[in-house]
């Protein structure tokens, strides 16, 4: 690399006051550019590859790693890779490259991306927005299936964070960790939130027991238990405003069988991981086999108040469907009548509430962003802009989209014991015979082929033949290529979310006419 041209590009930006729009060097990424006096900090786009330059007093800079460096008097000039390293040099200079906590922001939304692609275009539809991107968000089993890691994860994100030049603050979820051995990996890799997974403390088997059973159950719990929730609970009816919670002898028992055992390990991550390294916590209680009744969340809620811990979010199993990478599935205007029981409870506690498996869900955003109140809302994607990566796969290299496809179809067991979703049991998924090069964008907008896609993205990255990828290498070779394109995708995708979140738009069909036409423009 001609340093002299780097050190002229840094003088050229000096010289800008802060007029970054016409640089002569377009190599230079100009909403990277950050200037402290007579330091500066960018990044570089070079064929094909990004470099960070600093330029910064020769006796401060030396915790950056260089590939290759110079000396311009009492300066010195660095270029060097993207490294772990040098995030964290980047990060005692600015402080917003950092992830940090989501408290007092009202609203926030998950990203989940699962190649390390996506951020830099997701940050710029979130600025200017009022909302908190939740860049890194992997749980340990997407960590496994794309073979990548909650520092890969981090990196990827913020670096991107640098180079968007985005200050409005950002989150690093480490999603549905379940024991403590993941949630102190999560915590030392950086992440500021942790969402507790509480799937192995929720008891599903009492929502099947017979009355009987379920009193037999409940009375054989030590006495000071059973008179301790009697007296707060038993047939008490608890005023929120503008609607009741009311606890019946099942709804006790059911809840105390059901949820107990995990507000008392909540209570334990509390105090062992969230007070001492000052987390961001959600807690997951969407892991059951029914939807979470009024008196189940309530009695959550009020027994972790009881404890003094108030989460930043709760995630309660709405009624109906939240399938991956489809629409809403049931009754929307039951789920808007239940939804503001589960509001109302939020509110009271002092949380906001969690929507999981939230992407696609467009029939119910405008309800979530229209009865959310004071704390507002966060909603967690499934990471399906692993689907509008594949969107660009059919569109640059079709007879790939068809071999992925068949494959997936082909393999669909391999996700069975992970997921639920029609695409199992309905029989309607197309064939891969059925699909061609004329009809293969087609795959993108039913329900069942996404299901399919996008739950096999773990089984497709790691298909290996000779010890060699079969496909992943020429997925992240045609993305790389072809980043524009994809970032048009992912951003057409998120919009539709955001807009009818944000009130933007009502209705399902306003967004989608709205943003859908520009997918093929």
């Amino acid at each position: 690399m001609d340093l002299q041209t780097v050190l002229a590009d840094v003088k050229e930006i000096l010289a800008a006051d802060g007029q970054y729009d016409h640089l002569s060097d377009a190599q230079v990424y100009a909403p990277s550019i950050q200037v402290d006096r007579q330091n500066v900090y960018f990044i570089l786009h070079t064929d094909g590859q990004k470099q960070l330059v600093v330029f910064e007093d020769a006796r401060t800079v030396n915790d950056f790693e260089s590939n290759e460096s110079m000396t311009d008097g009492n300066q010195k000039l660095l270029v060097g890779d993207l490294s772990e390293n040098n995030w964290h040099a980047l990060t005692k200079r600015f402080a917003w490259v950092k992830p940090t906590s989501r408290h007092g922001y009202k609203y926030t939304f998950g990203l989940g991306d699962r190649l390390g692609l996506a951020s830099n275009a997701h940050l710029r539809l979130f600025k200017g927005r009022g909302i908190m991107p939740v860049l890194s968000q992997q749980s340990i089993r997407e960590l496994l299936l794309t073979n990548r890691t909650f520092t890969d994860v981090l990196l990827d994100a913020g670096w991107s964070v640098f180079e968007e030049g985005y200050t409005d603050g950002w989150g690093a979820d480490g999603d549905h960790v379940k024991n403590p051995h993941e949630v102190d990996y999560a915590v030392k890799t950086g992440c500021s939130m942790i969402t507790l997974d509480c799937t192995e403390k929720i008891h599903n088997e009492i929502a099947d027991l017979s009355d009987d059973e379920l009193d037999a159950k409940y009375n054989a719990l030590d006495a000071k238990y059973t008179t301790y929730f009697n007296d707060k609970y038993l047939n008490k009816t608890f005023d929120l405003g503008q609607t009741t919670v009311h606890f019946d002898k099942k709804d006790v028992e059911q809840s105390v069988l059901i949820f107990f055992d995990a507000v008392e390990y909540a209570t334990f991550i509390y105090h062992k991981f969230v007070v001492p390294f000052n987390l961001d916590f959600e807690i997951s209680m969407d892991e059951t086999i029914v939807p979470t009744t009024p008196a189940n969340h309530y009695f959550f809620g009020n027994e972790l108040g009881a404890r003094d811990i108030t989460p930043e979010t709760l995630a309660p199993k709405f009624y109906g469907e939240f399938q991956k990478a489809i629409d809403y599935i049931g009754d929307v205007k039951r789920f808007e009548r239940e939804y503001v029981v589960h509001e109302a409870i939020a509110e009271h506690f002092g949380y906001k509430l969690s929507i999981h498996s939230g992407s696609d869900k467009l029939s119910v955003y405008e309800i979530i962003g229209r009865l959310s109140k004071e704390h507002g809302w966060h909603v967690k994607t499934a990471g399906t802009n692993w689907l509008e990566a594949l969107r660009v796969v059919a569109h640059e290299d079709p007879k790939l989209m068809l071999d992925l496809y068949k494959f997936s179809y082909d393999n669909l067991d391999d996700v069975a014991s992970f997921y639920v979703f029609n695409a199992q049991s309905n029989g309607t998924a197309p064939k891969p015979a059925e699909i061609n090069e004329s009809n293969v964008m087609t795959l993108l907008e039913n329900d069942d082929t996404r299901q399919i896609l996008h739950t096999m993205y773990g089984s497709i990255l790691n298909a290996q033949k000779s010890y060699e990828y079969v496909y992943r290498d020429k997925i992240f070779k045609i993305l790389h290529d072809n980043q524009a394109e994809y970032d048009k995708y992912l951003n057409i995708h998120i919009a539709e979310h955001l807009d009818l979140l944000q009130g933007l738009a009502k209705t399902k069909a306003e967004v989608q006419a709205k943003y859908e036409p520009q997918i093929n423009a």
